[in-house]
Parts: structure tokens; sequence; C-alpha cells
């Protein structure tokens, strides 16, 4: 009788999600786990999330090690009893189809549980003499030859040209590593290198090498989605110049001793949230043939965190107080740079805010954070000359450009977002209320 093995795979913890980086296992190979127990992270797209193990048992063996990335469902890991011998542990992994991982739906906090799996043969039964079929030795052949390349290797070979025939594998049953293919890339090329001599050109002996540094799985996210934007969205943008003035004026006024610390983008993000439930054009998102209008403001803050651009969501933001607004921000914020935000914390959004103000950079466009349908660019607050009943005055102003879908968002609804987002924040005591 086949003994039970259960396969950790890859989650899909996103619609968009196609692959996973491992960060670490939280566990050792030989240790016993019980269900539902963290026993690995995983880094894909923005966050990292722990994995929990599928079923009670071993881990009898880690086929992705730190640092792999892998394909969703695929093979990282199995659960066993002990009775379990190494051999029927390699016919497992070796005969393992990737599952289907069903899609859990943004909010959703864990995994879905890895099906528990058996291997293509029985293992009672493996040894037996059986009847081969046309190509079977190959297809055998291609699914070891599969099995003992991790698939950050198999991609690393691809790029710099390596046959993978050649590498020796320094990992477990002579698995090749991506150390492994750049490694021998390196000999490969001082060998030629050397085999050149003298018919070297003088001047290649003076190009410096770069440092190659390869993308986080956030990082490879956050570049493919921005690309999609800026290749399938017509985006349009609109200047307007605002008087930063009044609204400064009075958030001075308010900083009372002992109040809740109200920051300029705690300011704009209310006033913000006022003006789009007023928008609600504005306040949508754009899914396939249809506009999703949404009653309340989720606003999204752009973060620069270390692995790259983070937009956790302040939830109805057009029913909160400045207090309770600058309150959360702040913790987001805080999170986000440390890289401890949940999925559902930066899933969904109706709206974007990029702040480089506190850069000194005075105006910029900002891509459309799909499927959003606009995002705010907001520059810095300068001294400027205006014209004010024909004198000429100084004021503090500060240049917001609004990213819009044009799709979705015709001009003048952009116009009129942004006329009403004026008023608010030229005359800001609705800020402050409430």
């Amino acid at each position: 009788m086949a003994t039970p093995m259960t396969a950790v795979t890859m989650p899909k913890w996103g619609i968009e999600m196609t692959e996973g980086t491992i960060t670490g296992w939280r566990v050792r190979e030989g240790a016993r786990i019980e269900r539902g127990a963290e026993i690995l992270d995983v880094e894909t797209e923005k966050i990292v999330n722990a994995v929990e193990a599928p079923a009670s048992g071993v881990l009898r063996r880690v086929t992705a090690g730190e640092g792999e990335t892998c394909a969703v469902g695929a093979l990282i890991g199995v659960i066993a009893d002990e009775e379990a011998s190494d051999a029927d542990i390699a016919r497992f992994v070796e005969s393992f189809v990737a599952a289907v991982v069903s899609f859990d739906s943004p909010g959703a906090g864990t995994p879905a549980p890895a099906p528990t799996l058996e291997p293509a043969v029985p293992i009672a039964a493996a040894d037996a003499p059986s009847r081969a079929l046309p190509g079977a030795d190959h297809a055998a052949e291609s699914g070891s030859e599969d099995a003992r390349v991790s698939p950050i290797a198999r991609r690393i070979a691809l790029r710099l040209g390596v046959d993978l025939s050649r590498v020796t594998g320094t990992g477990r049953n002579g698995r090749i590593s991506k150390e492994d293919v750049e490694a021998f890339a390196a000999r490969t090329a001082g060998a030629q290198t050397s085999d050149a001599g003298t018919d070297v050109p003088a001047q290649a002996s003076a190009v410096s090498s770069g440092q190659r540094i390869r993308m986080s799985a956030r990082r490879a996210t956050i570049a493919r989605r921005l690309l999609e934007s800026k290749q399938t969205i017509p985006h349009f943008r609109l200047d307007a110049e605002i008087d930063m003035g009044p609204l400064l004026q009075m958030k001075r006024e308010h900083a009372a001793p002992g109040a809740e610390r109200v920051t300029l983008n705690d300011l704009l993000l209310r006033a913000v949230a006022l003006a789009l439930v007023r928008h609600p054009m504005v306040n949508a998102q754009f899914e396939g043939e249809e506009i999703v209008l949404f009653e309340n403001a989720d606003v999204a803050i752009a973060v620069a965190a270390q692995a790259g651009l983070v937009t956790p969501i302040v939830r109805t933001a057009n029913l909160k107080s400045l207090a309770t607004i600058a309150r959360e921000s702040r913790d987001l914020i805080e999170r986000a740079r440390l890289g401890t935000l949940l999925r559902e914390e930066i899933s969904g959004g109706t709206f974007t805010i990029s702040n480089l103000g506190m850069y000194g950079i005075s105006r910029f466009d900002a891509i459309i954070n799909a499927p959003q349908v606009a995002i705010l660019a907001v520059g810095a607050v300068s001294q400027r000359p205006v014209v004010r009943a024909g004198a000429l005055s100084i004021a503090e102003m500060a240049t917001l450009t609004l990213s819009a879908d044009h799709r979705v968002v015709d001009g003048a609804v952009g116009a009129a977002f942004l006329a009403t987002l004026r008023g608010l924040l030229e005359r800001p005591q609705a800020l402050f209320d409430g």
C-alpha cells in the first residue's frame, strides 16, 4: 500500500500571481510539523507571506531553497511519515505533476491548502515490471532533467546561453542551482578569453564589468504592472496650480500640543477623498468592458519602500476625520517600509496619491495604478510669484498633476475634479471639520 504523502506547493495568492520567491524556510528537513503551522515565507508582488503546512507529518524533502523562484503550483517540499523511505520520496518528487491551485480572492489572509497527492506510480508497484510505451524512456529522462534543475537556474542558463547538460550540480542529488550556472558561465568566459590570446583587442580589457542584481519578486511585479499600464492605458494629464498658503496656515493653527500630528499628505488625502465622492467617474476602476463606480473613496498612498513601490490603502477615507486619517496613514506607511503589510491592505483602492514634494520635485507625471482610472502627482510647495487683482505678489504654490485613463475619464470630468480639489485646498475649513 502506498504511503500517503503531501506536496507543499507554491500557492496562488492573487489573480495576477504566476510565481513566488522563497525568502526562507522556518523549519528544517526532518522536523515534525502540524497542519496550519507556518513553515516558510514567500515573496510575491509587494509583500512577504507565510505559507502554512497543508498537513501534519515530517518535512521529508525541500525541493526549492531560499532565493529560488518557482511557478505557482510547483513542488517546493514533501510532507510524509517516517515510514516512507528516501526512495519513496524520490519517486514522488520525480512523478509529481504541478497541481492547479485555486485562486484566493483579495483579502484572504491565508493560502488555500495544497492538495494531498499520491505518486503517479503506486509505491508498492513501482519496482514491478512494466510494459514500456513508445517514448516512455525519453519522457522519464525529461522529467528527471526538469527535477534536477531549479527554475531560476533554468532561466539564468537561457539568458547566459549555458548548456545545462554540461553543468555539474552541487545540490542534493546533483540538483543544479543558479550558483552552479553562474559559476559555469564565468569559467567558460574565462576560458574563451584565455584561448583568444593576443587576438583580443586591447580596448576590450578596458571594459569594466557591471554588477548584476536580480530583481526581487516585488520589483519584477512592479515593473510588469507599470509597463502594462503605460502600454495599454491611454493616459492624459491635467495640471493645476494650487495656492497652499491658506491650508498651511490653518494646519499651523490646529497644531495644538498633544493633538494628533497631521502632515500635508494627510490633508491632501482627506481633500482628495472628499472630491472623489463628488466625481464618481474618477473614483472608479476599469475592468474589461465595464466601469466600476464606488460609493466611498479607498485612497492608496504611494510609499517608497526598500523593496520597491508599495501602495497601502486608507479605506473609506471620505468618512474619516483628519485625525483618524493621520493615525491610519502613519501606521500604514511605517509598516509599508518594514514590509509587514497584509495583502488586504494593498489590494483594491479606487485612487492613488503620489507625493514627491518632500524631495523638492516641482512637478511630475505619475503612471496609473490599474485597474484604477486616475492618479494624482503632488509636487513641492514653493514660493512663487503670482498676479492677484493686477498686482504681483508671492504665494506658497504647488503643482498637482492628474493622470487619467481617457477610456473612462473625459477631459472635462478630470478638470471638474481638480476644480473641486482646488476649492477644498484653498478654502480648507471643511478638511478640519468632523
